[in-house]
């Protein structure tokens, strides 16, 4: 996993620098990501929150960020107020989540997943903090089949913008993953480049 650190260095420029990085597709994913929420959600997670790229436009009767890195938070705090948005930011490690069983009926999780090499102990703690039949988004990176793109995410992506520290999966990849916990994987697909949009339910 990226240490927190080194977060906090970039969290000023951290939305500029993912703007760079998704080539032009910040907004657009960002809008098929939301379509997946559902309407009658009264509770969302959003882990590894960073400046609010969900926490601060999905719409819930309360919405919660959970990140380590404190920076990133204030970021995000910053970008509440800009968009008149409120979502309750919490300082801590998606590895052991303060909240209680059942708790959340979606959870978001979006370009963080490919940063832990143990990525299965954290959904499994999502699993715990989800409502029966919630739902897991994820956006993340993807090991595409696409000569091309794959190219990119091995390259690029892999020794530049994530430093080497960068787990994928395939689409199978992901549904065994998810299986493992107690998810369902309902679809993934991958509208740009080298990255993939899941939903899984419990």
């Amino acid at each position: 996993m990226t240490p927190p650190a080194f977060f906090d260095k970039i969290a000023d420029f951290y939305d500029p620098l993912t703007h760079l990085y998704m080539f032009g597709t910040y907004e657009a994913v960002r809008r098929r990501i939301l379509k997946l929420h559902r309407s009658d959600s009264q509770e969302v997670l959003d882990i590894c929150c960073g400046t609010g790229y969900v926490s601060n436009r999905v719409i819930a009767g309360q919405v919660v960020g959970i990140d380590l890195s404190m920076k990133m938070l204030r970021s995000n705090q910053h970008n509440q107020r800009r968009d008149g948005r409120g979502a309750r930011l919490v300082n801590g490690s998606v590895r052991v989540l303060p909240f209680r069983d059942e708790q959340f009926d979606e959870v978001y999780f979006t370009l963080a997943a490919h940063e832990f090499r143990d990525l299965a102990y954290v959904l499994a703690e999502v699993r715990r903090v989800l409502r029966p039949g919630g739902q897991l988004i994820i956006y993340d990176l993807f090991e595409t089949p696409n000569p091309l793109f794959k190219l990119i995410l091995h390259t690029f992506y892999y020794y530049l913008v994530e430093q080497r520290c960068m787990w994928v999966y395939t689409r199978d990849g992901w549904r065994a993953l998810l299986e493992q916990v107690g998810l369902r994987m309902e679809g993934l697909e991958a509208p740009y480049g080298p990255s993939a949009l899941v939903r899984a339910v419990k």
